[in-house]
C-alpha cells in the first residue's frame, strides 16, 4: 500500500480523452485535466487488475466535479495519451459535487465512458440549486443527455413553485441553457403518479410535467382534490400555475368509452362551518386542559 501523498503525483498522469460537453456532474469531460486522488488512510495501486483503491475519506477531483466516499476504486486502462480512467467505484457516504449540483447515497459507479452514474441510497439524491430528485432504489444521471432516472418511490420536486411530481419511476429531464446551473425542464411518471402544488392534489396511473409551464397531465384512474372538492376521470390536464384544470373520461382523440367525468363539490357555506366547528372545538379542549 502507498500513502496518498506519494501517490496522488503519479495519479496525475491519469488523463481521459472524451468529448467536453456542459458540466453539470459531468466527471467524463473536461479533457485536459486529470484525475486528482487523495485518501487518508492510503492508496493501493494493483497494477495487475489495473485499479487504484483509495480508502478512508477518499476523494477524486477532476476540474470543477469531484467524487468522495469511504473508497474509491479506479479502473484504468492504456489510452493514446497514456493510462485513462474508465470507471469508478464508491463506496460508503457517497458525494458527488459541482459548484452547484450534488448528488448523494451509500453507493455509486461512474461509468466515465457513458457519462453515467447509477446511485444507491436510501434516498439517493440529486439537487440543484431549484430541484431535488429522490428515489430509494436507485437513481440513475446520463450527464449527456442531462437526465435522471429515479426508480422506487420517486420524487421530484420544484422548490421554488412548491411542486411536486411522485411515481414508481420518474424520468426527470434537466436544462442548463438559460443559467449556469441545471433547473427541472420536465419529467415523466409512472406507477403511482401523484402530482401536487400549495392547493392541489392529482393521483393517476401515468402522467407527464412540465416544470417551466407548471402544465401537468394524468392518464388512467384519475382523482383530483382541491380543499374539499374532487373530480374523477381517465385523462386530466391541469396548470399548477394558475390551478386550471380539465379533466375528460378519456385520452382526448382516442376512442370513446362508457367512462363519465365525476365530481363532488362540498358548498363554500359547509367548509366554513366545519372550519368554524373544528376552531371551537380546539378552543373548548384547551380552555379544558387549562383548567
Amino acid at each position: 500500500m502507498i500513502k496518498a501523498a506519494a501517490l496522488i503525483c503519479l495519479l496525475l498522469v491519469f488523463g481521459y480523452a472524451a468529448p467536453a460537453v456542459a458540466q453539470g456532474l459531468n466527471f467524463s469531460g473536461n479533457s485536459d485535466a486529470p484525475v486528482q486522488l487523495s485518501a487518508d488512510d492510503g492508496i493501493e495501486w494493483q497494477s495487475e487488475s489495473s485499479r487504484v483503491i483509495a480508502r478512508g475519506h477518499a476523494k477524486a477531483i477532476r476540474g470543477a466535479v469531484s467524487v468522495s466516499a469511504d473508497s474509491l476504486t479506479a479502473y484504468y486502462r492504456p489510452g493514446k495519451g497514456g493510462d485513462e480512467i474508465w470507471r469508478i467505484d464508491a463506496d460508503g457516504d457517497v458525494v458527488i459535487a459541482s459548484a452547484t449540483e450534488k448528488a448523494t447515497g451509500y453507493k455509486a459507479t461512474y461509468d466515465m465512458d457513458k457519462a453515467v452514474v447509477v446511485i444507491l441510497g436510501k434516498p439517493a439524491r440529486l439537487s440543484t440549486p431549484t430541484d431535488e430528485v429522490t428515489a430509494t432504489d436507485a437513481l440513475e444521471y446520463w450527464d449527456q443527455k442531462k437526465m435522471a432516472v429515479a426508480r422506487g418511490n420517486a420524487i421530484a420536486v420544484q422548490r421554488v413553485r412548491e411542486q411536486t411530481i411522485r411515481a414508481d419511476v420518474l424520468v426527470a429531464y434537466f436544462d442548463d441553457t438559460r443559467k449556469k446551473s441545471q433547473e427541472l425542464s420536465r419529467a415523466e411518471a409512472f406507477g403511482k403518479v401523484m402530482i401536487s402544488s400549495t392547493q392541489d392534489k392529482a393521483n393517476g396511473d401515468k402522467g407527464t410535467y412540465d416544470a417551466k409551464s407548471g402544465i401537468a397531465t394524468l392518464a388512467g384512474n384519475v382523482h383530483l382534490l382541491r380543499a374539499d372538492n374532487a373530480l374523477d376521470g381517465g385523462y386530466l390536464q391541469i396548470n399548477l400555475n394558475t390551478g386550471v384544470s380539465k379533466m375528460f373520461p378519456n385520452i382526448p382523440g382516442t376512442a370513446a368509452n362508457d367512462s363519465k367525468v365525476r365530481g363532488s363539490f362540498v358548498p363554500e357555506k359547509k367548509r366554513a362551518e366545519a372550519t368554524f366547528a373544528g376552531t371551537q372545538k380546539t378552543t373548548q379542549e384547551g380552555n379544558a386542559n387549562g383548567r
